[in-house]
């Protein structure tokens, strides 16, 4: 197994599971003279038992995608809102790698105290700053703010090494910003389901 196979399998070793969409978008930018298309090499991929593919449709608040969606063979298939949230997740960090950033930690379902966040990142920034997210996804309109305070207290209460309180950025279809806002003076930011302006709020 060698250039591009080794390359996909760790981006989707990384984040669980990748979409065709968000495949292109990494190995489309990454053409070389004589790479082989990465479609093909997925279906290559496929045929020898490495990865395992299944129909992707996802269509939530201004979020779609109709293409495929590649697993690790033996790994864990989602379906419904937790692939949803699953794909999601892959297209934030893919967004954040593409955007210069350098991921250096992701986990999905970061315990936190007695809370449960859908994604953390640790990643170093454009200008060689360490920072560290975590991150909601919220496809039900139900955002419980109170989930957010004293989160300077409660991240002693994690294995997740934090070396400050980290900004916690909820990705949401609703319109509860404003709202939300006026009653929180917590470190919070709000996005869209598309992660439109993402490097406006982290």
């Amino acid at each position: 197994m060698v250039g591009i196979e080794k390359e996909i399998l760790l981006v989707i070793s990384r984040i669980r599971c990748m979409t065709e969409t968000q495949a292109g978008k990494i190995f489309n930018a990454k053409k070389r003279h004589g790479r082989k298309p990465f479609k093909k090499t997925l279906r290559k991929m496929c045929n020898e038992y490495t990865l395992r593919k299944y129909p992707c449709n996802i269509n939530y608040g201004g979020y779609k995608d109709n293409s495929y969606v590649y697993y690790l063979n033996g790994s864990q298939v989602y379906r419904g809102k937790d692939l949803a949230k699953v794909v999601i997740g892959s297209e934030l960090v893919i967004k954040i790698e593409a955007g210069g950033c350098e991921i250096r930690r992701f986990y999905r379902n970061a315990k936190v105290d007695n809370d449960i966040y859908d994604i953390f990142i640790e990643y170093i920034d454009q200008y060689g700053d360490l920072k560290q997210l975590l991150v909601d996804i919220d496809l039900d309109n139900n955002v419980k703010i109170s989930k957010y305070k004293y989160l300077d207290d409660k991240i002693n209460n994690s294995t997740i090494p934090f070396f400050q309180t980290p900004r916690v950025l909820i990705i949401t279809s609703s319109n509860i910003e404003n709202e939300l806002r006026e009653r929180s003076d917590h470190n919070i930011d709000f996005i869209d389901l598309s992660l439109n302006k993402l490097f406006r709020h982290i």
